[in-house]
């Protein structure tokens, strides 16, 4: 039996939430099965108020929704959804959003550019969770009519597809913002010779030019034909090298603060021009006054003679790194002193490699949250980055989407509303995601990953016979250990039905780990002691069984980022996956040689296996091109 839901009120109540509730109702009655247990018709009347306070009353098949906005109506009507068995009787709800302002942030600009259904699926459980804004990321990965190398071969996301996931999104009452970059970050685009003349440096617009400012024009005229809100997000971050290019060899040194405040200053007179309501990375304005690096601000900083951002632009404060309230302090601190519109940013770790990094993530967000709290900051989202290629699958920021929403609704963390929430709007178990921490966690313990250690990406990597990281693997007990997560893993997938794939995929690392991460350091012992005999079990056992899992490994990764997102750069995991492959068999066939006495020794296995990681560093290595060899992978002209 499916639910029906009933909308009853203000006509234009009803008109806000009518669609939406459709889809999620349709979406409801396909994949759950609970015939008998459920009311068929269920009557929602539907009220919107000022205040903050989100309330859900239900007496049998009669619910009353009172809240602030349509993406806090679909909170509470999820809430419905999971909670309407007739034996429940009368049931309440109520809650309190603590921003104005709370999404997710995804990154489309590391090689994986979503597909419109991929968001549009994101978009139901962001309003499943009542959060209320989605930013996309895109360097370069979006269409500017007037310049076809903008984001050519890269799958860029054009107008008419924007227009769709933006449309959808207002269905749920999400705002879909554009986060786009007008000063650094720009390596794709400034890789064209077209693009040539404008650039400062590889990565960075060069200040100052009229070529440069018609350029960005372009850029903003084509988002804001492809957008419906005239929120923008123009990025301006990390542009440590600002100046220091084209622009110095051309106009001689400047200060890094008085380049950003005249770059700020002409892009602001464009997004006058064109209506846009711009923010940026705060990091910049900070750094160039300081002359420091972005957290080493002075406790109880003076910022009165700083060079500030015009009025209208607002600052948005990323920080995905501390533990400590006291820094989050001092870094709103500072804000409040540089502007009156304040935007956080926090993360979730899906970007540490192979695995995602929940620890870290739920430390930092817990202390970053409170602090916002506090300091009553309006708006905040959590970034998905997705450094190094989009390794990591797009699904596992879900537990740091759900963690946002939590803390934005709850004055403190509660574990187990935590887990009901995300069991509600995500349809898997928050317990079996967190499993996912242990792939990096092989030095650590049980102790959270802050320093964003990542063996399961540099273990995965690593060249069998070049041994780079071995010296760390002494008596590390490494197979065992991804043995034992191994079978951890092995019902999630049965666990989790709505991410099967996913963890599959997942479970199937675990075993190569688990036969490859010393598979090293077991050749070079053989070799060492002259074991011909085992060598010879590698070749003929051991090898061909690992690269069979490995094809495994890679044909489901394909499959999943196949489901997510474009093809486009899905060749580079290609390539690294294949790689390893590709080097395994290389190295069976340059051991069976040595084995059959065709080749009298391997030079590779006679270097001696030293430290990669200093005393005391952490063991972290998030380049692939570092993990699998020490060779230059590019040239160095």
């Amino acid at each position: 039996m499916g639910v029906n839901f009933i909308l009853q009120g203000a006509e234009a109540n009803i008109s806000r939430i009518k669609k939406g509730t459709e889809i999620l109702q349709e979406e409801w009655n396909k994949t759950e099965q609970k015939a008998g247990d459920v009311f068929s018709d269920v009557r929602v009347t539907v009220k919107f108020h000022e205040g903050m306070e989100l309330e859900v009353k239900r007496m049998k098949a009669d619910v009353e929704i009172d809240c602030h906005e349509p993406a806090h109506f679909f909170r509470g009507l999820n809430w419905v959804l999971n909670h309407l068995e007739k034996a429940e009787g009368e049931s309440e709800k109520k809650e309190k959003a603590y921003f104005a302002g709370n999404g997710l942030m995804l990154d489309c600009s590391r090689n994986a550019v979503f597909t419109v259904e991929k968001v549009k699926a994101m978009i139901r459980i962001l309003a499943k969770l009542g959060l209320n804004r989605l930013l996309l990321y895109t360097e370069d990965t979006y269409e500017v009519p007037e310049l076809p190398y903008f984001g050519v071969y890269r799958g860029r996301y054009s107008r008419e597809e924007i227009r769709e996931i933006d449309e959808y999104a207002q269905i749920f009452g999400i705002e879909l913002i554009p986060c786009i970059q007008t000063l650094a970050h720009l390596h794709n685009a400034l890789k064209w010779s077209e693009a040539q003349k404008i650039m400062d440096t590889p990565d960075i617009l060069q200040v100052g030019k009229e070529e440069t400012y018609e350029f960005i024009e372009k850029l903003l005229t084509a988002v804001k034909d492809s957008f419906h809100t005239r929120k923008i997000h123009l990025g301006m971050d990390e542009a440590v090298q600002l100046g220091l290019g084209n622009y110095l060899k051309e106009n001689g040194y400047k200060n890094s603060s008085e380049l950003i405040k005249e770059h700020c200053a002409r892009v602001l007179e464009i997004c006058r021009k064109l209506g846009l309501e711009p923010m940026i990375w705060s990091d910049m304005y900070i750094t160039s006054n300081t002359g420091k690096s972005y957290y080493e601000v002075p406790e109880n900083a003076d910022c009165s003679d700083w060079k500030k951002p015009a009025p209208e632009l607002g600052l948005v404060y990323w920080d995905y790194y501390n533990a400590d309230t006291k820094i989050y302090e001092k870094m709103l601190n500072v804000h409040k002193q540089l502007s009156d519109k304040i935007v956080f940013a926090g993360g979730c770790w899906i970007w540490n490699g192979i695995a995602p990094n929940y620890s870290r993530s739920f430390t930092c967000t817990k202390a970053a949250l409170t602090t916002c709290k506090k300091y009553e900051v309006p708006e905040v989202f959590c970034t998905a980055w997705l450094d190094n290629g989009a390794e990591t699958p797009v699904d596992a920021i879900l537990p740091g989407a759900a963690l946002f929403a939590h803390l934005g609704f709850h004055e403190e963390f509660d574990e187990a509303a935590l887990e009901d929430e995300f069991q509600d709007a995500v349809g898997s178990s928050l317990k079996e995601f967190l499993k996912l921490d242990k792939f990096d966690q092989l030095f650590l313990g049980d102790q959270a990953n802050m320093k964003s250690e990542n063996p399961s990406k540099y273990l995965l990597y690593q060249d069998a016979l070049l041994g780079i990281f071995d010296y760390h693997l002494k008596d590390a007990g490494v197979s065992e250990y991804y043995k034992k997560l191994a079978e951890e893993l092995k019902n999630s997938a049965e666990i989790c039905k709505n991410h099967a794939k996913f963890f599959g995929y997942y479970h199937c690392l675990a075993e190569v780990l688990a036969q490859k991460a010393d598979l090293g350091s077991e050749i070079k012992a053989a070799y060492d002691a002259h074991d011909l005999s085992t060598l010879s079990r590698i070749c003929e056992e051991i090898i061909p069984h690992l690269t069979e899992n490995l094809w495994k490994l890679k044909e489901l990764r394909e499959d999943l980022w196949m489901a997510d997102a474009k093809p486009f750069g899905y060749e580079l995991i290609d390539l690294r996956m294949g790689g390893v492959i590709t080097r395994l068999d290389s190295t069976r066939r340059r051991l069976h040689s040595y084995v059959e006495g065709k080749i009298s020794r391997l030079e590779e296995l006679e270097t001696e296996r030293i430290q990669y990681f200093a005393e005391g560093e952490p063991a972290i290595e998030n380049h692939w091109q570092r993990a699998v060899s020490g060779a230059d992978f590019t040239d160095t002209i």
